[in-house]
Formats: C-alpha cells, structure tokens, sequence
C-alpha cells in the first residue's frame, strides 16, 4: 500500500514538471508568436500554423514519454489522448485559418497592432 502511495506521490510530482515544461514552451511559443507578428500576415500565420504544430508536437512527445513507464491501461490512454490532442492541433489550425479567410482585414489590423505595440516596446528597452 505504500508503495502505491509513493508511486502516486512521485507521478504527481512529475506531473507538476511537466506542467512547468509546458507552461515554459508556451510562454516561448508566445514571444515568439509576438515577434513573428511584424513579419507580414501571411508569413505570421504560416510561422503561427507550423509553430503550433511543432509545440503541440512536442507536448504529445513529452505526453508518450512520461506515461510510458505506466501500465497498459496508461499507454491507452496515452493513445487516446494522442489522438484527441491531434484533433484539437487540426481544429484549432483550421479554426484560425477559416477567421483570416472570413475577416483579412480584422487579422490584418490585429497583426499591424500587435507589431506596433513589439515596436514600441522594443523601441523603449
């Protein structure tokens, strides 16, 4: 019994790592997003498009790996949440492409302000 309270104590700890991980490779990919912004829209949401892929990548990669020391029923798991990150990488893409599509000139202005106020506070530093 012990041991399993151990084991739970240790999995919740690297939880807790994990989430540090990717609370940093978020806060990456956002600076980076900020940067990529003056950049143009159409090289922005390219950078944005592959960049998301790329740390959603990441994320699963981290995933697989932490919930390979677990049992079979943890690599089900694994699979499925796999697929359902997958999913979620494919709609959100598809999501910010389809509002660029439908509103250009809204995305352009967002992209223009956000490339002021990385100027700005570029300029400032």
């Amino acid at each position: 019994m012990r041991a399993n309270g151990t084991a739970t104590a240790n999995s919740s700890k690297d939880l807790v790592k994990e989430i540090s991980v990717l609370k940093a490779q978020l806060k990456k990919l956002s600076s980076s997003i900020e940067k990529d912004a003056s950049n143009g829209l159409n090289g922005a949401l390219s950078d944005i498009q592959a960049k998301s892929k790329e740390t959603i990548d990441e994320v699963i990669e981290t995933a697989q790996a932490f919930l390979d020391d677990y049992s079979d029923s943890a690599k089900e798991t694994t699979k499925a949440l796999m697929a359902k990150s997958a999913k979620l990488r494919d709609d959100a893409t598809e999501a910010l492409v389809e509002t660029v599509k439908e509103r250009p000139l809204a995305t352009l202005a967002t992209v223009v302000g956000i490339g002021f106020l990385a100027g700005y506070l570029c300029r400032r530093s």
